[in-house]
């Protein structure tokens, strides 16, 4: 290193260890390097963004896809508020709530915007969400977030889809329908007669493009299909019932046998079997 002497107006050669500062920087990439290589480092941003989707596929039976472009905050805000209302009780305020009389508790589902590679790449790591991670990559495009259910509840999954639907203003439209209407940046037809029209202002839209549950990718029609089945609690019970049924079918048989009706039902078969058999002996004796 050159240093310059100010009394001398002379420039002197210090010799410093430059070791540290001559160390090999990390890599986070190179050619030939696959992201399974051991040589391969990730900056500590993506290194917790892959632990923490890895954490969310593990925990949660209910993922949520969901596609959200130009929403304002206010409009976000007021999603994650009315998603947490579904966990709590019915009200005239909140109308997607927990029906009075319903012992079912439900777990406050989290919205949560995430980076689509970063997720994908903790799904190819995930064995139970490994066979969905290519069926999800074609609609992970533009700003994705995520609603997590930490419980399947086809009544809870139900009352959130309501509450994703009635986010969206009125008469929304998505990109689709707005391309099989009239365009409002189309020319005018050659020779004039026409003005161009100024581009409305972008419409918020909140769209499901999908669910993860049980390592399968499920569409919105099939998630409709799932709130119709009934719930957990439901299930149990109908199994408790079925396997019941057998044992109560033979305390039955025992409290008839107590009574004393099998009893009777064997002595007038011993009885039918003693007169078949005197009636045979008689028709011995009659023949010659």
């Amino acid at each position: 290193m050159l240093r310059y002497a100010a009394n001398t107006g002379r420039i002197k050669v210090v010799h410093q260890q430059i070791a540290h500062y001559a160390a090999p920087a990390p890599v986070y990439w190179r050619k030939g390097l696959t992201p399974n290589s051991p040589d391969r480092k990730f900056s500590p941003l993506k290194t917790h963004l892959f632990a923490q989707y890895a954490n969310i596929i593990q925990n949660n039976a209910v993922i949520l896809l969901l596609s959200m472009k130009d929403v304002p905050i206010p409009i976000i805000q007021k999603l994650r508020a009315d998603l947490i209302g579904t966990a709590m009780p019915k009200t005239a305020s909140n109308p997607f709530g927990i029906p009075k009389g319903s012992s079912s508790e439900r777990e406050k589902p989290t919205l949560l915007s995430i980076r689509a590679h970063m997720f994908v790449a903790a799904m190819r790591k995930d064995h139970t969400a490994n066979a969905a991670q290519r069926a999800v990559v074609p609609l992970l495009e533009g700003p994705i977030s995520v609603v997590l259910l930490p419980k399947l509840d086809p009544g809870h999954l139900l009352s959130v889809l309501k509450v994703l639907e009635r986010i969206n203003p009125k008469g929304a439209t998505t990109s689709r329908q707005k391309a099989l209407g009239d365009d409002p940046l189309a020319m005018p037809p050659p020779g004039g007669g026409g003005v161009r029209r100024a581009k409305p202002p972008p419409t918020p839209i909140v769209t499901v493009v999908g669910g993860i549950t049980e390592g399968r990718l499920f569409m919105l029609p099939e998630l409709r299909d799932v709130t119709k089945l009934p719930s957990l609690e439901t299930l149990h019970s109908q199994l408790i019932g079925l396997l019941s049924a057998p044992a109560s079918q033979l305390a039955g048989v025992l409290g008839q046998a107590a009574g004393g009706s099998v009893v009777r039902t064997l002595d007038g078969f011993r009885r039918g079997l003693e007169e078949e058999a005197n009636g045979t002996a008689k028709a011995d004796t009659n023949t010659p």
